[in-house]
């Protein structure tokens, strides 16, 4: 039987890291060459994607319990797939520019972080409405800026505690029509918490059990792509999840 469709793909990764004044200031730099090759008797056309990507990487340890960093990112994501008409989905190209600050507390048995970041996405892929069950490929860019916060912990032996919260702003930044140009990406959510307590028995008996309860929550979602100033929201979602192990 001939092949009609088949994927190949191929990576190569180096990495290399600095330190100075006793390990308190690191750098990372990072190149990665990934290609991929694409057969497909359905689609217009087969692919052969590559693309060398940097990252790089600097944190500085300010105090023995505090530090700060930052992060440059690209990435390169082939795409299966095509639109209605068979043209093939190009890769997706991100760029993510990332800083923040991590701490430790009480003898690092806590420990917080926060960070800011920018994501721009270029080609990315979203529902083809002429066209129900199928997807096409924007030729514009989406941006997307958020804050992080994350607190982990121990609450008491055996007990331990993860919250952390996200606000993010996704926007068309680039489009083919200016009209898309700053209206929140469809899909996207602006709030997103989430929780994880997890306990481990001390006791001989059930020694090495695991109980466990956590929660995701969800607001703002945007359902479509709005105009004239007015969204429209899907509503808010809640999630709970427990685990035994």
């Amino acid at each position: 039987m001939e092949k009609i469709y088949g994927i190949t793909s191929t990576g190569l990764y180096g990495q290399d890291e600095l330190s100075a004044l006793d390990n308190a200031i690191r750098l990372t730099a990072a190149l990665r060459y990934t290609e991929a090759k694409s057969i497909d008797a359905y689609t217009i056309g087969d692919a052969d994607d590559k693309q060398i990507t940097p990252r790089i990487g600097l944190s500085v340890s300010i105090t023995r319990n505090t530090t700060i960093y930052g992060l440059y990112d690209k990435a390169f994501i082939p795409q299966p797939g095509a639109d209605f008409y068979g043209n093939r989905f190009r890769p997706i190209t991100e760029d993510n520019i990332e800083a923040g600050i991590k701490k430790d507390w009480f003898d690092e048995r806590w420990n917080t972080s926060v960070s800011v970041y920018q994501l721009t996405k270029n080609g990315a892929i979203t529902s083809d409405l002429a066209h129900p069950f199928m997807s096409i490929q924007l030729d514009g860019q989406t941006k997307s800026k958020g804050v992080e916060f994350d607190l982990r912990g121990e609450v008491a032996r055996g007990l331990n505690l993860i919250l952390n919260y996200a606000y993010q702003d996704f926007k068309v930044s680039k489009h083919e029509n200016a009209a898309f140009v700053g209206v929140a990406t469809p899909g996207s959510v602006s709030h997103v918490a989430a929780g994880w307590l997890s306990y481990e028995f001390q006791a001989s008996a059930l020694k090495a059990v695991g109980l466990s309860l956590g929660y995701t929550y969800q607001a703002d979602r945007s359902a479509c792509y709005s105009f004239g100033g007015e969204k429209f929201s899907l509503p808010d979602y809640f999630k709970l999840d427990g685990a035994i192990s």
